[in-house]
């Protein structure tokens, strides 16, 4: 296909607003007994990244390894 033409995908209606998909995610870790009262640290992950728009989304491998990254620097 040329590439000055759209695929079937890009001439379909979208019927989401672009206020149902969040601007940021964040992972938050806890320690203590006290649940969110404890100490706590936390990752900032753009959206874009975590849901793959304008590539691949993050895999669960990715995730797994910033909650893995998390522990290992304990809290703050």
């Amino acid at each position: 296909m040329p590439n000055n033409q759209q695929g079937d995908l890009a001439r379909t209606i979208v019927h989401e607003t672009p206020d149902t998909w969040p601007t940021l995610i964040e992972v938050v870790a806890y320690w203590g007994d006290k649940g969110r009262k404890g100490r706590r640290r936390s990752i900032e992950i753009p959206a874009d990244q975590f849901f793959g728009r304008g590539g691949a989304p993050m895999s669960g491998d990715q995730l797994i390894a910033m909650v893995q990254r998390l522990r290992q620097q304990g809290p703050r």
